[in-house]
């Protein structure tokens, strides 16, 4: 599991609930509460998180902004791959494979692929 991973699911789980514990990223990730603890760990080590035991997690600017970009990615992937009519599981793991690795400009391109796409009736 990447550190990108990790910011993004805190990031998702902050907009959603607006606030994040190591078990509620745990129950996403499908990991112990210690694996999740070290990694968040080495986050706050790097400046993406903030993190005191027993307290909701918050994300530095860095770590907003690394999960923000990865979220998007993820989203764009999924818009194409639902349009594309790609199964939901085949999806999730294909984009957990890609998304790390998409440039900006791909990412752009991609966007707009998927903008042509839905205009010209391919998402029904």
């Amino acid at each position: 599991m990447e550190q990108e991973d990790y910011l993004e699911v805190i990031y998702n789980l902050d907009k959603e609930m607006g606030y994040v514990r190591i078990s509620d990223v745990a129950n996403v990730l499908e990991l112990s509460k210690s694996s999740v603890t070290q990694m968040v760990q080495r986050l706050e080590k790097e400046g993406c998180v903030c993190y005191k035991p027993y307290h909701p997690l918050k994300l530095t600017s860095k770590g907003k902004s690394i999960g923000k970009k990865i979220a998007e990615r993820h989203e764009v992937l999924a818009e194409f791959f639902t349009i594309m009519k790609i199964p939901e599981e085949t999806q999730e793991r294909d984009i957990h494979g890609i998304e790390h690795y998409l440039s900006p400009l791909t990412l752009k391109r991609l966007k707009d692929v998927n903008v042509f796409l839905k205009k010209n009736g391919f998402s029904k």
